[in-house]
């Protein structure tokens, strides 16, 4: 009786520890939110200062306001961008003027890293960086 009564607990506890959430990993936009500076690589030419502020709407999209400025004496030009983002961080980025009543494509990557301070954008199914930001308080 008391092996019975063993193994049926050690079963339960686990199957009990083996069942986790679905949404541990699901990728949530809200730490997405705020303003992010793209930072300068070294060793390349890059002339532009650009800023994205996201604004979260749900765990899976949001509004992008996207500022860019060529030099400093030119201003900023600012966009108005919309976003979706899938529960491994790959993030499709779009506009929302319409080509034949879609919108369009402005971007596609993958989040590598996002912590509190700093974002890296990879390319989709790549090794390759293309960006990385640091955010803004």
């Amino acid at each position: 009786m008391k092996q019975a009564k063993l193994l049926f607990l050690l079963i339960a506890a686990l199957a009990f520890a083996s069942c986790g959430s679905d949404d541990d990993d699901m990728f949530d936009a809200s730490r997405l939110e705020g303003k992010w500076r793209k930072t300068i690589r070294s060793g390349v030419m890059d002339g532009e200062t650009v800023i994205y502020t996201f604004y979260p709407e749900n765990w899976y999209s949001g509004r992008i306001e996207e500022q860019v400025s060529a030099w400093p004496d030119e201003g900023w030009k600012t966009q108005d961008l919309n976003y979706r983002v899938g529960e491994t961080g790959h993030i499709n980025i779009f506009t929302g003027r319409t080509y034949n009543g879609e919108s369009k494509s402005y971007l596609e990557v993958d989040i590598h890293k996002l912590t509190g301070s700093e974002m890296i954008w990879y390319h989709t199914d790549s090794n390759e960086e293309i960006a990385r930001f640091k955010r803004e308080k």
